[in-house]
């Protein structure tokens, strides 16, 4: 059953044959008999234009640090590429300022998981083998009137299929060394003639870039300009009983009080909240610098955080967890110790209770991801006062979030002579805000 995620009941979200009560089983189960990793994987092989510039990157599933990919599910593995790029490498470090090519089957297309996606930076591949049906070309023009690109993948001809199809895409990747040479430059002018960009895949030498330049290819792909580049990251997982709470209060549309309740108990799943928020302001609008969860989730729209929550029950089952990892369970505690303290200074003010906690939360959040503070905020659009609260100590937040540290290593002097900083009444009662 397809159509929007609303109106597609329990099944469809994560999986066409499984219901969320299925998946919850399934996925626990798999994650029994498979260790979870902490370092995540994502290949990309650039994809250049007559001119040599590189304008895009193709994206590959990687299981392991190996070169070659493992694929048992082409809709897990899809499902996995996004999860990563979108929510632990982050779009901008992955394409840079190019686009990327993901390499999509027709189920993954039918049920709305790819629209977490920024449209405009996207081409979505239809991997080859896939039924180049009517309903597929409905799907494919919904997608192309929402922004995104399609491409036809793995064309070796333009047999009479292909060409009833291509009204339905903008980019054709000609599988270049499976096509006669004599039949090249035809099968190039057939595409051309159709008003689509050709894309000549699997170059490898001098030789085979020459004639796909002479033949009148747009762009090219393959060996002979680059293998495909490993990227890896270390992660804090989220916790699958976290984010299936999360996507339960989604679907029995809550409220926003109960679900940044359980976003709370998620901090691994609000740092990707926040990403989503920072594509979302790229393709719709520019909105004011995040301060709060609901701030985030207003920005992001429930529907897309929905779809992000699928994407990680459904993904790969070793990038959740079903227990507490510590240093979750230490920013969990430092942004409720720093809400508690805010709720005591200024207890109107729930902008900057909520601020503090954020704070809190995101002030570790660089670690799993193995890059500075200054690297990790340069492409979240979080407030500059929580920004400086936690590259400098600077401001209030700053002092809470110095105090925090303090009470953490058993520094109690110092905590007790930062929060003089605020005064004495709130120093006195110090004691109390520690749990």
């Amino acid at each position: 059953m397809r159509g929007n995620p609303e109106q597609r009941g329990q099944r469809g979200y994560l999986h066409p044959n499984l219901s969320l009560p299925e998946i919850a089983g399934w996925q626990k189960r798999r994650y029994e008999t498979r260790p979870m990793k902490a370092e995540v994987f994502v290949a990309r092989q650039p994809i250049l234009d007559r001119n040599g510039v590189t304008v895009a990157q193709e994206l590959l599933f990687r299981e392991t640090g190996k070169d070659a990919a493992q694929v048992q599910d082409d809709y897990a593995a899809t499902a996995a590429v996004v999860e990563r790029t979108v929510g632990v490498f982050g779009i901008e470090h992955v394409l840079g300022h190019g686009d990327g090519f993901l390499n999509c089957t027709g189920d993954f297309l039918h049920f709305g998981s790819v629209d977490v996606l920024p449209a405009a930076r996207f081409v979505l591949e239809i991997l080859e083998g896939t039924a180049l049906t009517a309903e597929l070309g409905e799907r494919c023009d919904e997608l192309r009137h929402a922004g995104f690109r399609i491409a036809l993948d793995h064309v070796r001809s333009i047999s009479s299929q292909t060409e009833r199809f291509l009204p339905h895409v903008d980019i054709v990747k000609l599988d270049w060394p499976y096509i006669a040479t004599d039949e090249r430059s035809h099968v190039v002018e057939d595409c051309r003639r159709h008003g689509k960009r050709v894309l000549a895949q699997k170059v490898e030498d001098r030789t085979d870039h020459a004639a796909a330049m002479l033949a009148g290819c747009d762009l090219f792909q393959g060996f002979y300009f680059a293998r495909p580049q490993l990227l890896t990251a270390s992660r804090t997982p989220s916790r699958f009983a976290a984010v299936f709470r999360v996507l339960e209060l989604l679907r029995e549309d809550a409220g926003s009080g109960p679900l940044e309740e359980a976003l709370k108990h998620a901090p691994a799943l609000v740092i990707q909240l926040l990403r989503l928020a920072n594509n979302a302001s790229q393709r719709r609008w520019r909105h004011a610098p995040i301060t709060s969860i609901g701030q985030a989730v207003a920005a992001v729209g429930s529907k897309t955080l929905m779809l992000w929550c699928c994407l990680l029950l459904y993904g790969n089952p070793a990038d959740l967890q079903f227990g507490r990892s510590p240093l979750a369970q230490l920013v969990e505690q430092r942004a409720n110790f720093m809400e508690r303290a805010a709720t005591e200074l200024a207890p109107e003010d729930d902008g900057f209770h909520e601020a503090a906690w954020l704070a809190g939360l995101l002030s570790l959040a660089y670690v799993p991801c193995g890059v500075t503070a200054e690297v990790f905020f340069a492409d979240m659009p979080i407030d500059a006062v929580i920004q400086q609260a936690i590259l400098g100590h600077e401001g209030v937040l700053g002092t809470l979030l110095a105090i925090a540290e303090h009470l953490e290593q058993g520094q109690f002097d110092a905590a007790y002579q930062q929060a003089g900083a605020l005064g004495t009444e709130f120093a006195v009662k110090l004691p109390g805000l520690v749990l």
